[in-house]
């Protein structure tokens, strides 16, 4: 089977959109910006776009920044020129989220947990097993959209007009089956540079080795590292599959990532312009929500037949469940914050770990 291009489920589309609170969203959004001068220059405005994945229509990130382009070069009438730069080409997610500080690029996709090194709020995504399932995930963006934006813009400067979400992240690795906490022990588990990430792999008894996404599969393929942590579409769009065998899957993290703009900057645009972006920002959000499912069965097959053996869900995952979130507490002063996780346990009718 190809790996294929995914189409839109209409009917799905159509179910995400009603549920999604677009009027919160965009009173959020309208209260973060200021009108810009009415004189703006009438010139085209460019926006590089950064994303450490694939060209590949089928690959999130890519898709995304595709129907972001098109939506804002449509609804601009063609003021505003999106270019798009894949498979880290303009640097890796840290150097995106910088580099829109600074104004060299306008806009990224990129994942949660690279955002934290200049917003450790967000820290609170990467603590483990604060979603179980995509609903509480949704619910908790798009209730908290307004405290999450508050929060990024104070401590960056940059602040999220989309969310993607490209499923939980899963275990693979080159060596053997696991099925329980002890089959961890011994390997090397590549991992994104996340202080949180590290110790869920520390506290599971492996050997997290903290890496860039883009040097992942040369790290796999010379054997530095045993196995990676990723969602089943980033391990097919990837090629993961060719240098790993088994997958495991513990339901510890779902993969979220804003697509993060400068709010100064965005600022400076033209108010229809600004309006466009904010627009095609909670477009991309509903439509990549939809598409999830359909990702994520296509990626699993894909992987099947690429000869990869899937041993799901931990046996003992309550104990996979456990060592991870008794680290929560220790994480707190890094997230600096408790309110933004107190608002995520309030939202999701949970105490907090202390």
């Amino acid at each position: 089977m190809d790996f294929r291009l995914f189409t839109h489920n209409e009917e799905v589309f159509m179910n995400i959109r009603q549920s999604f609170n677009r009027a919160l969203l965009g009173a959020v959004c309208g209260a973060l910006l200021l009108v810009s001068p009415a004189s703006a220059a009438e010139k085209k405005i460019v926006m590089r776009y950064s994303h450490s994945s694939s060209a590949m229509v089928k690959e999130p990130h890519h898709a995304a920044a595709l129907d972001f382009k098109n939506y804002v070069e449509k609804a601009t009438n063609g003021k505003v020129d999106v270019q798009i730069y894949p498979g880290s080409q303009l640097g890796g997610e840290e150097r995106s989220f910088q580099d829109i500080q600074q104004g060299v690029i306008q806009i990224a996709s990129l994942a949660v947990n690279n955002v934290t090194v200049f917003s450790p709020s967000m820290g609170v995504f990467a603590l483990p097993y604060m979603f179980t399932n995509y609903e509480d995930c949704y619910k908790l963006i798009d209730q908290n959209w307004d405290e999450i934006n508050k929060r990024m813009i104070a401590e960056s400067g940059n602040m999220a007009v989309g969310w993607l979400v490209q499923g939980f992240r899963v275990l693979s690795n080159s060596k053997r089956p696991i099925n329980t906490i002890e089959d961890l022990k011994g390997l090397k588990i590549r991992v994104p540079n996340n202080p949180i990430m590290i110790g869920v792999y520390r506290a599971w008894g492996t050997d997290p080795v903290p890496m860039a996404m883009d040097e992942t599969f040369n790290a796999l393929q010379q054997k530095v590292v045993d196995g990676q942590d990723n969602p089943l579409v980033s391990i097919a769009t990837n090629r993961f599959y060719e240098v790993q065998k088994y997958i495991t899957e513990p339901h510890y993290k779902l993969w979220t990532g804003p697509v993060v703009v400068n709010v100064d900057w965005l600022r400076s645009l033209p108010a229809d312009v600004q309006q466009a972006i904010i627009e095609a920002g909670h477009e991309t959000t509903v439509e990549m929500r939809a598409l999830l499912d359909k990702q994520e069965s296509a990626s699993r097959e894909f992987l099947k037949e690429k000869g990869m053996v899937f041993c799901g869900v931990p046996t003992d995952e309550d104990e996979w469940m456990k060592r991870a979130v008794s680290i929560w507490p220790q994480f707190y002063p890094q997230i600096k914050n408790l309110e933004i996780v107190e608002a995520f346990m309030k939202t999701l009718g949970r105490q907090l770990p202390r």
